[in-house]
């Protein structure tokens, strides 16, 4: 693995336990907020990755015919 690539791993690596951590802290502080906000982006994403899909799906339907 290359010092570029091992930089990045563990700035990805850092980068993911520091939210984990800020999650877990946020939860303990304030639950409802944290649980509200939490349900609204995943709800969010799901919305956002079924459009995507939908748009890619009824692309590449176009490009067959």
């Amino acid at each position: 693995m290359s010092a570029k690539n091992t930089v990045a791993h563990k700035a990805a690596k850092a980068a993911a336990k520091h939210t984990a951590h800020g999650t877990a802290s946020k939860l303990k502080r304030d639950p409802m907020r944290t649980a509200t906000l939490l349900g609204v982006g995943g709800a969010v994403g799901a919305a956002a990755g079924w459009m995507a899909g939908r748009t890619a799906a009824s692309a590449s339907a176009g490009a067959g015919s």
